[in-house]
């Protein structure tokens, strides 16, 4: 029989904080490193289309805010963006986000795909954690981690075949629309 445990989305992430505030620059060098923003963060993808680029010989970069494969982002201000959730793997250089996103990790107790795909999975009361003012909502970062309840199976193996089978399903979705695309064009 399976044992599940259930913990608080700050019991189980090991790092969590909000972006940079960026020097941007309008071209690349050794330097630089590229920012996404609320922009990149639509349908629990990330896209650097609208990313930017920070000049890190100005202002360094913190190497715990750099990106690694499986971070998930929340977009933390903005009304109507405040609280998209996704997660990144592919990260073709350098990367942070701004102030205007929450940057998380999880512990080793979960599997990093798992832990994205629950964390998704709560988007709608993510976004509910929004306060403040109009065009000034923030998520409030100590609530995300007190009302965000994460289920989890205690076999970590489990835990990563569950978080596989979701992403090979993401994935023929994305085939299949590529495909779609093709044939109308």
């Amino acid at each position: 029989m399976v044992e599940w445990i259930s913990k608080t989305l700050g019991e189980l992430t090991s790092f969590i904080s909000k972006g940079i505030p960026p020097k941007y620059v309008d071209e690349e060098n050794e330097n630089t490193i590229r920012v996404l923003n609320q922009k990149c963060n639509r349908n629990f993808e990330i896209s650097y289309n609208e990313s930017r680029i920070h000049n890190a010989a100005v202002k360094k970069v913190p190497e715990n805010k750099l990106l690694h494969s499986g971070d998930v982002l929340i977009n933390s201000t903005g009304t109507g963006t405040a609280g998209r959730v996704a997660q990144i793997f592919n990260i073709p250089m350098p990367t942070t986000v701004d102030g205007h996103m929450i940057l998380l990790r999880p512990t080793k107790e979960i599997d990093p795909l798992y832990y994205g795909y629950v964390i998704k999975s709560y988007q709608k009361k993510i976004e509910s954690l929004a306060e403040g003012s109009t065009g000034q909502t923030e998520i409030n970062r100590q609530r995300l981690q007190d009302e965000i309840y994460i289920t989890f199976p205690k076999d970590r193996a489990l835990q990563k075949e569950i978080g596989t089978f979701l992403f090979q399903i993401d994935e023929k979705i994305k085939n299949n629309s590529e495909i779609n695309n093709n044939l109308a064009a």
